[in-house]
């Protein structure tokens, strides 16, 4: 079984694989506070396969505990594996597993998917530029009356609690986010249960095999988040 480990580049819109040593078809990335360290990254514009694992993995990183959502999907010997941040630095849960979530909420497990992430701009009536990141995940087998796959579906809007507005005299106005956590943190139980081997589902890390190839034009990325470009994970 070969593993593929994929992390979402926010700059990009695309899926990624990562290696510390260039190789045919990654990109350069210089990243870091400083612009003094380098990755290389291959970028995809999806994967594809059989819905098998769903989970939530903590790790050990530099002194702290950090939790990623994973998701596999198995086509034939290959392993692709998504990967994104849990929570944001605010605790609250990050737009990438609120995505994958709501692809997730009807999706059945052993049905075979294309699944692609992308994101979009939108500009508030307040002038400032929101992103939004959606997850497409459409079925192989089943197809609409163009030839496409048809899509799972998504958690409608209107089914999101919505942060609580508090005006306070002395501290302003502040949010309350729990509402919005607490669903989407029974979400993530609620698609655990429909993988009964899921707590099993630990996949070794990817090997990369080594190629010797001249050094890639530099592609600026953009560090969001910080981890997505740091090669130093324990996975």
């Amino acid at each position: 079984m070969t593993y593929n480990n994929y992390s979402f580049s926010l700059g990009k819109g695309k899926f990624y694989l990562k290696s510390k040593t260039p190789q045919q078809g990654y990109e350069e990335v210089i990243y870091g506070m400083e612009k003094d360290k380098v990755t290389y990254h291959r970028y995809v514009d999806n994967i594809k396969g059989t819905l098998k694992y769903f989970d939530v993995k903590e790790v050990d990183y530099q002194g702290k505990k950090l939790s990623f959502l994973e998701v596999s999907l198995v086509d034939g010997e290959v392993s692709n594996k998504v990967s994104v941040p849990l929570k944001n630095s605010k605790g609250n849960y990050t737009d990438e597993v609120k995505a994958i979530l709501s692809s997730l909420n009807n999706a059945e497990v052993g049905d075979e998917y294309t699944m692609a992430m992308r994101k979009t701009a939108t500009v508030g009536k307040n002038g400032k530029e929101y992103i939004n990141i959606v997850c497409y995940l459409n079925y192989v087998n089943q197809l609409d009356a163009n030839g496409k796959g048809v899509s799972t579906g998504y958690i409608s809007y209107e089914d999101v609690p919505k942060p609580e507005k508090d005006e306070d005299e002395d501290l302003g106005t502040t949010w309350n986010w729990k509402p919005v956590n607490k669903f989407y943190a029974q979400k993530v139980k609620e698609i655990q249960a429909k993988f009964p081997t899921y707590a099993k589902a630990e996949t070794p890390q990817a090997e990369v095999v080594q190629e010797t190839v001249p050094a890639p034009a530099v592609a600026q990325e953009i560090a969001f988040p910080m981890l997505e470009e740091d090669d130093d994970l324990p996975f």
